[in-house]
């Protein structure tokens, strides 16, 4: 009866697209998306940063998750940087800095700059997202 009811728990977490899972076949651990602040890049590894100021490791590149939360609304911002808009607290385009929540601050690359000053925009009334000026 309760191994039913493991398997069960752990069907529902895996179909539920909501839910990253990083780790290996039988070692791993599930974290919700909406609680990851940013993914770093270090070399053909990724970090994970989450909301409650942790970070895991993770053996995918950060391709790897473009591609994955490309439907998720997460930007590249940076050649090492995927960010959740979500997250998201100011953007200063004179420095090309993004303010996430946590009080990260990371740089965005000269390329993606208009993207990130137009994401401004677009979302300045709709969020507590703030342009500096």
């Amino acid at each position: 009866m309760i191994a039913q009811k493991r398997t069960k728990q752990r069907l529902s977490i895996a179909d539920n697209s909501q839910y990253l899972r990083i780790g290996s076949k039988h070692k791993g651990a599930y974290f919700k998306k909406s609680l990851i602040i940013y993914i770093e890049a270090c070399e053909s590894y990724s970090w994970i940063h989450l909301i409650d100021g942790s970070k895991v490791l993770s053996s995918k590149t950060i391709g790897y998750y473009e591609e994955l939360f490309s439907n998720e609304n997460f930007t590249r911002i940076h050649r090492s940087y995927l960010i959740n808009p979500l997250h998201l607290k100011r953007y200063e385009p004179r420095y090309r800095l993004v303010h996430l929540y946590g009080e990260h601050v990371l740089s965005v690359s000269h390329r993606k700059n208009r993207l990130i000053a137009k994401m401004a925009q677009n979302q300045e009334l709709s969020t507590p997202f703030r342009m500096a000026v």
